[in-house]
């Protein structure tokens, strides 16, 4: 057991394999009761101390057959509303000043949580000095919905203060654990992405970090209106199928079978449709465009393809333009006949457009753009470089591979240790091992 000592308690970890991990710290209070509609409340102080040995509850949330996917073994976790907690992974020593990376799941904002195996970064923590968190932000319902609608007491965007909350807790702790609190690095995948995005809105966050690396994912914020309808929405599902009970008596299950109600009413989107998301706030003051830390924005080749894999899996054509159009994009019929031609256009117009619009917009900040293109044209599995296959690299989850029957992981290998040393030089130094993104120099750079 491994103890690290904070101003407010002791927390106990474990070592393995010159690994130390503190799993399951809690960073604010249960979000439950009094609390349950709100934003979260730093936690600042608790009696006795933390025993850190294992994960905690995840956010509530439906089957994620991704999560199954990229998985080497058979692992469910307990869900709970009680799920606010983080982790943390270093070296076994007693090094100093370590450079802090803060990593934010992906999952649409319903599902993912920060004990996931893809997530957990031994192999980063295995080749490199640094410190990794991860931690459990709300989602769904409960963490995007717009609540004030229901009751001037209660908030919109919880998601969101959780996230802020955890960011506080490493302000305030990380140094105790030989982190540097002044160099902070937020990463983020998707809704992470996003999620970092609304957090680069809101200057008075400066202070708890220093850059930020986006990966396949752009923010689109809810107008406070879409918000509001979203909660009426909802509201209406509940008169329907839960009329008889009060907003407080609603279980996780009722909220739950609510969300797979509100998803059904609209249609199918393939995940396209965020029916939860970050929505406009008054905090968020500050345009990208006037955004000056470094970032590293990033997207992979085939984003497309893990929505829409093939033929069988394709949309309407008239759907498929009716959900494009719901995130400001305008394309024909005609254009979106086959499975193939819906991926790449969500590939193109949903990250890529986006993406490269992004790093015009942060023209105050050094910006670097990356392409992942591995890919295996021999495995029915791995054969385009969809979304989410990079996060198996960045966090060096050859086993994840193995586990799928790929057996020669040389080259796989070097190119995760490559990413990861990238990664790590950038929460070293504020660069990355190439060119910036500049007017004369657009392309990306690419990992293949």
């Amino acid at each position: 057991m491994v103890t690290v000592t904070t101003t407010s308690r002791n927390i106990h970890g474990i070592s393995e394999d010159g690994i130390v991990k503190f799993l399951g710290i809690p960073y604010a209070y249960p979000p439950t009761q009094h609390r349950r509609f709100k934003h979260s409340k730093l936690f600042t102080s608790w009696d006795g101390d933390i025993e850190a040995t294992h994960f905690r509850a995840i956010p509530p949330q439906p089957y994620n057959k991704l999560e199954t996917f990229f998985s080497s073994e058979n692992v469910t976790f307990s869900q709970n509303e009680d799920c606010l907690y983080l982790n943390i992974w270093m070296q076994n020593n007693k090094n100093t000043n370590k450079p802090v990376i803060i990593y934010f799941y992906g999952g649409g904002f319903v599902n993912g949580h920060g004990s996931a195996e893809l997530y957990t970064p031994e192999s980063i923590v295995q080749l490199h000095d640094v410190i990794v968190v991860t931690f459990n932000y709300r989602l769904g319902a409960l963490g995007f919905l717009d609540w004030s609608y229901f009751n001037e007491m209660f908030d919109k965007n919880n998601g969101l203060s959780d996230q802020i909350n955890a960011l506080k807790w490493v302000h305030h702790y990380i140094e105790s654990f030989g982190g540097d609190s002044q160099n902070v690095t937020l990463m983020g995948q998707s809704a992470g992405s996003m999620s970092i995005m609304a957090l680069m809105q809101m200057p008075e966050l400066d202070m708890l970090y220093q850059k930020v690396m986006l990966l396949s994912g752009t923010l689109r914020l809810d107008k406070e209106e879409t918000g509001y309808l979203k909660a009426q929405h909802f509201h209406k599902l509940i008169d329907t199928h839960f009329l008889n009970k009060k907003l407080e008596d609603l279980t996780v299950s009722d909220i739950l079978e609510l969300q797979a109600l509100d998803e059904a009413s609209r249609g199918k989107s393939k995940g396209l449709e965020l029916i939860y998301a970050p929505i406009e706030d008054d905090c968020m003051t500050r345009p990208l465009s006037k955004f000056k830390k470094p970032v590293v924005i990033g997207v992979t080749n085939d984003e497309g393809d893990c929505y829409i894999r093939n033929e069988s899996r394709k949309l309407e054509p008239s759907r498929f333009v009716e959900v494009m159009a719901l995130n400001d994009i305008n394309v024909k019929e005609i254009e979106a006949q086959t499975g193939k031609q819906q991926a790449q256009l969500v590939t193109d117009l949903y990250f890529k457009a986006p993406a490269l619009q992004l790093l015009d917009t942060l023209s105050h900040s050094t910006r670097w753009f990356l392409r992942f293109d591995w890919h295996l044209p021999t495995s029915s599995e791995f054969n385009s470089a969809y979304h989410i296959l990079d996060l198996v690299f960045w966090f060096g989850k050859m086993n994840i591979l193995k586990a799928h029957g790929i057996k020669n992981l040389t080259s796989e290998t070097k190119l995760s240790e490559q990413m990861i040393s990238d990664l790590v030089t950038f929460a070293k130094s504020d660069i990355m091992p190439w060119q910036p993104y500049h007017s004369n120099n657009k392309e990306p750079y690419i990992y293949k």
